[in-house]
């Protein structure tokens, strides 16, 4: 169940809110849609309450371990010669290398928003810590395909390769599907050639999952879209919003809510309130989204119950 924080424990004396310090670690760059409307929503409830610093990670660029580390040991040094009074982390690579190795259980409260499944694999809960993680809507995805399509086996997983959150979502899929028989194939690239034999590939499958794009270096959205309209034959599918324009059936996450519910908390805790105290909760809000064009190009057509209720997109 969501927190709801009433508004008396937003009341803050002005002296204490101009006084406030906080700390928001993007673990992604400026330019990734997903963490760019996490952020957005941070600054903007955050706003009138404290003087909030940005840190971006990088690390959907840079993705090695030897970079998260270097990174999170020149955010922990900024960190301890300045103490903010609350700091928000978003995504999974601040948790898994600032968080956990360096602030569990400390004086400085966190709050971390969308860490991927579960926030078990970094310890999670810490005294000093609460957070929102962010759960894809793939059972639902599914259940639509195998309501068009009846025998499905096989399905194809294309992703950036070295992507720690699409390492974590494979997994995570390929569990969950293979409790019903159903095979879940990784295709990991680099580039967009690489991308295009990948999705080529991935025709002969019952359906193709496209993760994410954010890493691809060479991605050309022109280039993009002529090689769909033409070689796209089986139903795509994705849980990202920015890749519906890519996408023929979307189910999206909800960037914007991590967001707000990562400020909302961080207020509570400018208040007085205690970490250990809030709960750690999983997102609600999903969006349906469907693409007309790349469907009518691979002449697949939705069940009428998607195509009255999604939002349609172009590419």
């Amino acid at each position: 169940m969501k927190l709801v924080i009433s508004m008396v424990l937003f009341v803050l004396s002005t002296s204490s809110i101009h006084a406030a310090e906080c700390l928001y670690i993007n673990s992604y760059h400026q330019g990734y849609a997903w963490s760019d409307k996490i952020e957005t929503a941070v600054l903007a409830g955050l706003q009138g309450h404290c003087h909030v610093q940005v840190i971006r990670m990088d690390t959907k660029h840079h993705t090695s371990a030897a970079f998260g580390k270097k990174k999170a040991l020149e955010i922990k040094a900024i960190i301890d010669a300045n103490p903010p009074d609350v700091v928000i982390a978003s995504d999974d690579n601040a948790s898994k290398y600032l968080l956990a190795p360096y602030f569990r259980n400390s004086h400085i409260p966190f709050v971390f928003c969308g860490i991927n499944w579960t926030a078990q694999d970094y310890g999670y809960p810490y005294d000093n810590t609460t957070g929102m993680i962010e759960v894809s809507p793939i059972k639902d995805l599914l259940s639509e395909a195998k309501r068009m399509f009846q025998n499905i086996q096989r399905v194809a997983f294309i992703a950036v390769k070295g992507v720690h959150t699409d390492e974590k979502e494979f997994a995570w899929m390929s569990r969950i599907y293979g409790r019903q028989g159903i095979q879940v194939v990784p295709f990991y690239v680099r580039t967009m050639a690489q991308w295009k034999q990948a999705y080529q590939q991935a025709q002969a499958f019952d359906f193709i999952v496209l993760n994410n794009i954010a890493g691809i270096a060479d991605w050309n959205h022109q280039d993009a879209v002529a090689y769909l309209l033409t070689h796209s034959h089986k139903l795509t599918v994705t849980t990202y919003d920015f890749m519906a324009k890519y996408s023929m059936l979307s189910m999206t996450k909800c960037a914007k809510e991590q967001g707000e519910w990562a400020a909302q908390v961080a207020i509570y805790l400018l208040a007085g309130e205690k970490a250990r105290d809030i709960p750690i909760v999983a997102n609600e809000k999903y969006h349906l989204y469907m693409n007309p064009t790349l469907l009518a190009a691979a002449s697949i057509r939705l069940l009428s119950g998607i195509r009255f209720h999604a939002t349609r997109v172009q590419p």
